[in-house]
């Protein structure tokens, strides 16, 4: 109990900290625009710069298509070769609810599609522009989107992967948990979603919990006396910083944002088409010190009760964080490229 107090006390005292912080512009969120080819009026951070130079000059890519309200998504296909079907990839990225953009993992994108598969990248909507409920909404009509479309794109609608990282594997997996048990989403019960060949979530934090916060917690404080320093450090974003504890605050004791809670309140068995999925695949890393490696496992743990003949496949892997092996991939490390499409492709 002194742990958990201990927590609320430090999540308060950063709220404290932020609450006279200005509203930040919305740079992160990419917003329809009447010319999808027309760059020019996009400003990006200083961080997604180089990303966002490197997006400008891709070929195989239909960019800002509208999806959802003011929402869109790029597409990252082979121009030349539309006819015969590839297996497709929609990737959710993360930024703990509050930060990132398609742009900024455009080098994904770009894997993907040299590797033979059309990938899907949407935006969503970000806190504390959106609730998690408009993010879900977003998750849902770009997947619903994709089963309808993607064909044009030389995409096969009948062998779709959804894969998400950290806040992006939280939503997937909320978006199609709320979507097979028919959950009221923003006033609207969603109706399920088409069938999806596998799940693949990196490194998500499947609750909000004491547990999660201490984590993150102990483990900055362990490196910060350790030594360690992080090697994704030049990737971190200060929204992060700013709006992250509010976010916190606000869905902290939420149980129905929280996948694992959710399914908790489920009787044994009880999903019968085990959530419309082929099979669901989690992938953890030994120094992730963003979430503690329970939040996959109780999560996995509660997939196979409520659902026992589910296909779980477990990917951990040691000495890497919370996000090197995308990182990476965004840095053109091939070693990482490879990485990615193992945890990807590999059963």
């Amino acid at each position: 109990m002194k742990i958990i107090y201990l927590t609320h006390l430090i999540v308060l005292l950063l709220l404290i900290l932020n609450i006279n912080a200005k509203p930040l512009a919305s740079s992160n969120e990419i917003i329809k625009r009447s010319d999808e080819d027309d760059l020019s009026n996009i400003v990006v951070d200083k961080l997604d710069q180089a990303d966002f130079e490197f997006y400008k000059g891709y070929m195989n890519l239909k960019r800002n298509i509208n999806y959802n309200k003011d929402r869109n998504l790029d597409v990252y296909y082979d121009k030349d070769n539309i006819k015969k079907l590839k297996p497709v990839v929609i990737f959710v990225y993360g930024g703990s609810w509050v930060t990132g953009n398609a742009i900024r993992y455009t080098k994904i994108g770009a894997l993907l599609q040299k590797r033979g598969y059309v990938a899907v990248l949407p935006n969503y909507i970000l806190y504390p522009n959106g609730t998690v409920d408009d993010m879900v909404e977003d998750i849902y009509n770009a997947i619903k989107w994709t089963s309808r479309n993607i064909k044009n794109y030389g995409g096969d609608p009948s062998n779709i992967i959804l894969s998400g990282h950290s806040a992006g594997a939280h939503l997937s997996a909320l978006t199609i948990i709320r979507a097979t048990l028919r959950t009221k989403n923003n006033g609207i019960k969603l109706e399920p979603l088409p069938y999806i060949q596998k799940i693949v979530l990196l490194n998500g934090p499947y609750v909000l919990s004491g547990e999660n916060i201490g984590h993150a917690i102990t483990q900055s404080i362990s490196n910060f006396f350790s030594g360690v320093k992080s090697t994704t450090t030049n990737y971190s974003d200060p929204k992060q910083i700013t709006l992250l504890p509010k976010f916190i605050m606000k869905y902290y004791f939420n149980e129905n944002i929280a996948p694992t809670k959710i399914l908790k309140k489920l009787d044994n068995n009880s999903i019968f088409n085990h959530f419309n999925v082929g099979k669901f695949k989690f992938f953890y890393t030994s120094n992730d010190s963003a979430v503690p490696e329970s939040s996959a496992n109780n999560f996995m743990n509660e997939l196979k009760r409520v659902s026992t003949n589910a296909k779980i496949i477990y990917d951990y892997r040691q000495g890497l964080e919370h996000a090197t092996v995308l990182f990476g991939v965004k840095d053109g490390n091939p070693d990482y490229e490879d990485m990615f499409m193992d945890i990807i492709e590999k059963d």
